[in-house]
């Protein structure tokens, strides 16, 4: 499965949901599933305003966690 990891950068950049929204420029509802790790894909568009904003690759937004 896909761990995201937006809430720990999130976290650890102080930053809410709707912070997240206003200063990655994306909708709320895409912010709120990276936030609780929720739905199925995630856009390009979305995954560099995410890494600019956070100033991070993407393998520290998204990790690959074996199944069980």
């Amino acid at each position: 499965m896909i761990k995201i990891k937006v809430s720990e950068l999130m976290e650890k950049h102080d930053m809410n949901v709707s912070d997240l929204m206003r200063k990655a420029d994306i909708a709320y509802t895409t912010a709120h599933r990276l936030y609780t790790g929720n739905g199925d894909s995630v856009s390009y568009e979305v995954l560099n305003s995410i890494c600019k904003l956070f100033n991070v690759q993407v393998k520290d937004i998204l990790e690959y966690v074996p199944d069980e």
